[in-house]
């Protein structure tokens, strides 16, 4: 049943458009339908501007879709015995899947058009979708043919003089809840009437009635939009301070605190918080979340036309901690300038870290968690436990590593000719570069050799001028062309390959200064071919979900950071129909 739901849930916010289109205004007009989203929400997931959700359909790739997952699910659920809950959740997530398959389909099914917004947040811990649809008539009827054709009881009534359908979610005839459905206008709200809501709760999440403080008057979309430089067209987030100040009962006259202490009540688990609802661990946790309040995430730039869609989302685990952020930034290594945004490569990846400063940092952070004074019994025995971890060992490690700032590897062209059933590696069509960089990456090179006696002969150029490594390639590695070693200013660069090669000249303008932490690209596009010839070259057939996870023509590019508004995590999207 959990598992179930947990596939409702997420079936409904992927398929009420989980994705976002981004206009040339930076400051949109606020969506009036803030009105009625509660300011102590405990998460939001919004599309503030209309999205051509149905255009973006046709050009997304099938794998892109999730219906996979969503298959297995069905399969697993319909190996099960269910009742008619489950029969529901099933034929919910059955009609998703199969409307997946174009955007007509899903057009049909759920009433969606090229203009859609969408909000998902809580009132106290009622969960609220609310979308903006061409035809919410159709949204409607197609959760009633799935409650038809489970044998789920629903029944037609009226809050307020509104009209609502009332689905009854039962076991034994005792109702856990009621999902309820309505709509204003071209507005559809879907939440849920608990034992555990007071009646007003559900006025409130249908949105018949404004909540006494509103999200759009509290300031904190227009803060996250700023603080975070992105589009303000999407925005989620979800609120730590409110979620452990509810878990703690900081403040119990919460609403959401409130519907907690109901449902432990009834799920006949009283006290079960009891442990952290102290005034010190109340007070302790306030203090943590006050640094950390939110992880945020919402869009930068975004494009979608029928032939293509570019996307960049930004996500932020939000804090104020400096000292932590310091600490963090501190580790920034230099990430090379052909691994950081789109390119011609196959796959590229990159580590940033200065390794001067690792131990430091890690022993600020330590430092920062053992030394707290906290008088939570919780925090406290945690603390004790890791007052046991000395982080000093890690300078004699980090030491070695001198004056190293990152590494990165890079494939920009193979043939998947080059693996044979004989296990060796012909890679005469490859086209790769590895970088180490480093303050002195002469040095760290030497000090290499003494570790490796089969290069302590190596004497490298340090103008530049590169040399042949093929008598030192690995066991099993066989290739006619050659492969160069140079050093490139402050790196050392392994290519072989005209596009390798090119990367590695353009290291020699590059200096090496922090400038993140990590990053990933991989055009799936060229992926899938290669595959495709290994397999035929090995005889090994590719596994279905594999191939489906690469048959599109898509890029994605990953960058991982600190800066002084916390953890970044950037997420780029590229596809082309």
């Amino acid at each position: 049943m959990k598992k179930s739901l947990l596939a409702l849930v997420t079936g409904t916010a992927i398929a009420s458009g989980g994705y976002f289109i981004a206009q040339q205004d930076s400051n949109p007009e606020q969506l009036p339908q803030l009105d009625y989203v509660p300011a102590d929400t405990l998460f939001l997931w919004s599309q503030l501007r209309g999205l051509p959700y149905l255009q973006y359909l046709d050009v997304l790739p099938d794998s892109y879709k999730n219906t996979h997952q969503f298959e297995e699910i069905i399969a697993s659920m319909e190996s099960e015995e269910v009742d008619a809950n489950g029969r529901f959740l099933l034929n919910v997530l059955k009609q998703y899947s199969d409307s997946m398959v174009s955007s007509e389909s899903f057009k049909d099914t759920w009433g969606v058009n090229n203009d859609f917004k969408a909000l998902v947040y809580t009132v106290g811990l009622l969960p609220v979708l609310r979308a903006e649809l061409g035809d919410p008539e159709v949204f409607k009827a197609t959760i009633k043919l799935a409650a038809d054709n489970a044998g789920l009881r629903y029944e037609e009534t009226q809050i307020d003089n509104h009209p609502v359908t009332k689905y009854v979610i039962e076991t034994e005839s005792e109702r856990i809840f009621d999902l309820l459905v309505t709509s204003s206008g071209n507005w559809v709200t879907l939440t849920i009437d608990t034992p555990f809501n007071q009646p007003n709760d559900v006025k409130i999440a249908l949105g018949l009635t404004q909540p006494l403080h509103p999200l759009s008057n509290s300031g904190k979309v227009e803060g996250y939009i700023q603080d975070h430089q992105l589009d303000g067209h999407s925005l989620a987030y979800l609120d730590t301070q409110l979620i452990v100040d509810m878990l703690t009962a900081k403040n119990p006259d919460n609403q959401a605190t409130q519907m907690l202490d109901k449902l432990t009540s009834l799920a006949e688990a009283e006290g079960v918080f009891d442990s952290i609802r102290t005034p010190e661990c109340q007070q302790d946790f306030s203090d943590i979340t006050q640094k950390w309040p939110a992880i945020i995430s919402g869009t930068q730039k975004i494009e979608i036309t029928n032939q293509f869609a570019d996307i960049l989302v930004s996500t932020v685990i939000a804090s104020t901690d400096t000292k932590i952020l310091t600490a963090l930034q501190n580790m920034r290594g230099f990430l090379p300038q052909h691994t950081q945004s789109d390119n011609n490569a196959i796959m590229t990846a990159g580590f940033g870290i200065n390794a001067s400063q690792l131990s430091p940092s890690v022993n600020t952070l330590w430092a920062a968690f053992s030394s707290a004074e906290f008088k939570c019994a919780q925090l406290a025995s945690l603390q004790g436990k890791t007052k046991d971890a000395n982080p000093a060992p890690l300078a004699m490690v980090t030491g070695m590593l001198g004056s190293f700032k990152g590494v990165s590897a890079t494939i920009f062209d193979m043939d998947a000719a080059m693996f044979n059933q004989a296990h060796t590696i012909d890679a005469t069509s490859l086209d790769t570069l590895i970088t180490v960089s480093a303050d002195d990456a002469l040095a760290l090179f030497n000090m290499a050799k003494s570790f490796t006696p089969e290069f302590a002969s190596l004497t490298l150029p340090s103008d530049g001028t590169a040399i042949e490594m093929n008598d030192y390639l690995p066991p099993g590695i066989t290739i006619s062309k050659p492969v160069y070693l140079a050093l490139k200013g402050q790196h050392l660069a392994l290519y072989t390959g005209d596009m390798a090669k090119q990367a590695a000249d353009s290291l020699s303008n590059q200096a090496v200064i922090a400038n993140g932490i990590a990053n990933f690209g991989i055009d799936s596009g060229k992926i899938l071919p290669m595959m495709l010839k290994a397999a035929e070259q090995t005889g090994e057939p590719i596994p279905d979900d594999l191939k489906d996870m690469f048959d599109q023509d898509g890029k994605m590019h990953m960058q991982y950071d600190i800066n002084d508004k916390g953890i970044v995590l950037d997420f780029a999207l590229k596809i082309d129909q």
